[in-house]
């Protein structure tokens, strides 16, 4: 079987954020896959490849495809935004190779790239530099009362935490348990930020603590960031010095 399929992570946003892997597996793929914003994203790799966009939602389908088309014989690039590991297509699409049988199974490689968490915290300073977590507070594919739990207890843990999907269009009562849910384990005057089209044009970063945060400067393009036990701010910065004013 000559095809295989690179699953790429395209990184936050612009060319200059995205690994020579990542260019490299795109370049060298004859099909490319992805959501239409993700395909847009490497446009400037495009040079003959045939291209398949597809819309939000249909995930299970790209995941299909890239291994129908590899398994052909193809090289395929199936792109995700960030890192591809980290909600993106790289799980679901590897839990559906591993049910093929093994003579049907292309070659796969899965690509890293920077996910949004790394650029929103190199726009904020060091905000990761301790301990943290990252969170989807999407319930598109998980019960709330999952998100709700996991949220609680990191956020009792005192770690620092990247909520990825903190808000939409649909989704708007959600932040405001979020929010809820953090003033119950955490200072009113805890650091927080709001990090929208990181690395993107219209990049924005709102800062806020979790008593003056207007969910309204929340979209479906921004990632929240919350200081842990161990943030501060210094100077500019938003900063997290692993061990610094945690009491055992």
């Amino acid at each position: 079987m000559s095809g295989r399929l690179d699953i790429v992570g395209l990184g936050p946003g612009g060319a200059e954020h995205r690994t020579a892997a990542a260019t490299a597996a795109v370049i060298g793929a004859q099909v490319v896959i992805g959501y239409g914003p993700y395909v847009e994203q490497c446009a400037d790799l495009l040079h003959g490849q045939e291209v398949v966009r597809g819309a939000m939602g249909e995930e299970a389908q790209r995941a299909d495809e890239a291994l129908r088309r590899a398994a052909a014989g193809a090289r395929v690039a199936l792109v995700s935004s960030g890192d591809a590991g980290v909600h993106g297509m790289a799980a679901r699409t590897l839990a559906r190779a591993a049910a093929l049988p093994e003579d049907e199974r292309p070659a796969i490689e899965v690509v890293p790239g920077v996910t949004a968490a790394l650029a929103a915290g190199a726009l904020l300073g060091a905000p990761l530099g301790d301990d943290f977590a990252a969170l989807s507070l999407s319930d598109l594919h998980v019960a709330w009362e999952v998100v709700e739990r996991r949220l609680t207890a990191v956020a009792a843990a005192g770690l620092a935490l990247a909520l990825y999907n903190p808000r939409s269009r649909t989704r708007t009562w959600q932040l405001e348990r979020v929010l809820e849910v953090l003033r119950e384990h955490r200072d009113a005057d805890t650091p927080l930020a709001v990090v929208t089209d990181a690395a993107r044009p219209g990049e924005h970063v709102e800062r806020a603590t979790l008593a003056t945060l207007d969910p309204e400067t929340v979209t479906m393009r921004s990632l929240l960031v919350v200081a842990g036990e161990s943030g501060l701010v210094a100077g500019p910065w938003l900063v997290a010095e692993r061990g610094a004013g945690v009491v055992a």
